[in-house]
């Protein structure tokens, strides 16, 4: 390895404290030479000295809107120890090569010293991509595509990973949904994130292999956790749902796990599904990681380790401690912040102008002061009827408190439920997590009418030791039969009237001889045309994502009474198309 190695750092646009640096090359065997510099903090805060018990007490680097509160101070943070191009500094480096199915051949930790490059922002990363000219489009492209590869391998092996260039999310480690401020963003934030993972991952390793005490990265799921399988399916549900809903998706995930924690003995890493994970990319950021460079830095020189495992063990419960007030700190500052803007608009009247995330923490800001909302609220609420964000909806319905114009609401809730019972689900799910309740338990049965398969759904939920019950309800489809009786049972909790939600469903035509349809139009507009002329329940659609999420393939199945129809297309709507033609073909063609 050369004594000044080559490397370019990507991160936010106004960061200073750049603590890694990456270079990435393909091997003559086609498999991948990959190098994560990072900052060779340790060397300049070496254990138990003043910086580090400053570092300690700090914990990690704090970001706020208008800045940040670094853990070591600036002069070492943002000048010192930050990886500027240009500038030679003395790194740590986690040298690793791949195999061509990306599993690791070899990893070697040494010391030694970077002269960066350039400093590239994440939404650089789109437009060198596209630049075939630009001085760093061979590496930035290299890593784009190795990352890309990565995240599909640990999709494949297990793991809660997934992004959307749309519309700019990403998960993190422990698999909870992350909304970029820019959408631009994503591609140099997934580089970053899976090169770093892998470092991370590969420093755990040696550290084990090598019988070294550090920090390791632990995170374990709740007893209510989903499999993985279902898991999966619902982060990629955020590829397709209203935008508004996926606030409640990304607080549905979180809940789902328990916090991620540091320790000196292995427990796993649910999110990553991997064995032994570790802290070690960010030493400028996180006193784990710092903790984590001066137990490997100590090593690879041959000198006594700085920390025993029962330091490392008081480190833990200090840091773990540390990060969860940390937590707490900024939650109820964010909740204070949002309830004094909330307060501002009600008292100057704003409240039909507010943004949907306004228009939410109004609605919480109403229910706190636990008397019937103003009438301007109520109109607001009336006018947004059909647009009205779910959790909106979900605070109403189940935290609202007792008065004429909340019950009012309530009920035109309900009612609106009548021709869009999937949000009665919705509103259960919501529940689950902001009121404790667990979702209810469906008694569903199939039986046939005509060719017609028709589902009866029955719904019940115990709350406080009381059970509430449903009626039964017919649908064409399981789903639908579901949705149905949910929207009863909801009622019934709420001691309101249920809307009228029974169907009457007709059957099938006796022969396909009677069967017209208009094939010079668009197949879907055709069938929902032919199905309301004669009066029939409409085709039901259901979808199913494969691929990496750059690249979707959507198979959309078109079920209408006995008969169902499968086409696959790269995206949704014409796999959806496709479908709808398919069915149109089975109807039309000979007994």
């Amino acid at each position: 390895m050369p004594d000044i190695l080559r490397g370019i750092t990507i991160d936010n646009v106004k960061t200073r404290d750049m603590d890694d640096a990456i270079w990435v090359e393909i091997t003559e065997n086609g498999g991948w030479h990959v190098v994560v510099m990072i900052s060779d903090v340790s060397k300049a805060v070496p254990g138990h000295s003043e910086l580090d018990q400053l570092a300690m007490s700090r914990v990690e680097t704090r970001y706020y809107a208008t800045g940040n509160s670094p853990m070591l101070p600036r002069r070492f943070a943002d000048e010192k120890l930050s990886l500027w191009p240009g500038e030679e500094k003395s790194v740590l480096v986690v040298d690793i090569i791949l195999d061509m199915d990306l599993s690791i051949l070899e990893t070697k930790l040494l010391r030694t010293v970077i002269n960066s490059e350039a400093r590239l922002s994440f939404s650089d990363i789109p437009p060198i991509i596209s630049d075939r000219g630009h001085p760093q489009h061979d590496i930035v492209k290299l890593a784009s595509q190795l990352a890309d590869d990565l995240l599909t391998q640990r999709r494949n092996r297990g793991a809660l990973a997934f992004y959307n260039l749309r519309r700019g999310l990403v998960t993190n480690e422990e698999g909870s949904l992350r909304q970029l401020k820019r959408r631009e963003d994503t591609i140099g934030y997934v580089i970053i994130q899976e090169l770093m993972i892998l470092a991370n991952m590969a420093v755990a390793e040696y550290a084990v292999k090598n019988d070294i005490p550090i920090l390791f990265r632990n995170h374990t799921a709740r007893s209510a956790t989903p499999e993985r399988g279902d898991l999966m399916k619902l982060l990629e549900s955020v590829a397709v749902i209203p935008e508004e809903n996926i606030a409640t998706l990304r607080s549905t995930t979180y809940m789902m796990f328990n916090r991620a924690e540091y320790g000196p003995v292995i427990l796993g890493h649910f999110g990553l599904n991997l064995g032994a994970y570790t802290h070690f990319t960010s030493p400028i950021r996180r006193y784990a990681d710092l903790v984590n460079h001066q137990q490997i830095r100590a090593y690879i020189r041959n000198e006594p380790l700085p920390h025993s495992k029962e330091e490392l063990q008081a480190i833990a419960s200090h840091i773990n401690l540390r990060r969860l007030e940390n937590d707490r700190d900024k939650s109820a500052y964010m909740k204070k912040k949002a309830y004094k803007k909330a307060e501002s608009i009600v008292l100057e009247n704003r409240i039909s102008d507010a943004s949907d995330k306004d228009f939410e923490r109004i609605t919480k800001f109403l229910i706190r002061q636990g008397e019937d909302c103003p009438e301007a609220y109520s109109d607001a609420f009336r006018k947004r009827s059909g647009e009205l964000p779910v959790i909106c909806a979900g605070l109403v319905l189940l935290q609202a408190p007792d008065g004429k114009r909340w019950t009012e609401l309530k009920k035109a809730l309900l009612e609106e439920m009548a021709t869009a019972s999937h949000k009665a689900v919705s509103i259960f799910d919501i529940a689950q997590h902001i009121q404790g309740w667990q979702m209810p338990v469906y008694d569903v049965t199939e039986t046939a009418r005509s060719k017609l398969p028709v589902f009866t759904a029955r719904s019940t939920i115990l709350i406080e030791n009381k059970e509430y019950r449903s009626a039964a309800y017919e649908d064409t489809t399981k789903k639908g039969a579901i949705q149905r009786a949910s929207v009863d049972l909801l009622a019934n909790i709420l001691g309101l009237p249920a809307p009228d939600l029974k169907i009457t469903i007709a059957s099938l035509p006796a022969s396909k001889e009677e069967v017209t349809i208009n094939t010079s139009k668009d197949p879907i507009f055709a069938l929902q045309e032919y199905c309301q002329a004669k009066k029939f329940p409409l085709p039901a659609y259901s979808y199913e994502t494969k691929g990496p999420t750059n690249k979707p393939t959507f198979t959309c199945t078109c079920t209408f009474g006995s008969l169902t129809s499968t086409e696959q297309a790269g995206k949704k709507q014409r796999a959806k198309r496709l479908a709808a033609r398919s069915m149109i073909y089975m109807l039309v063609s000979e007994n």
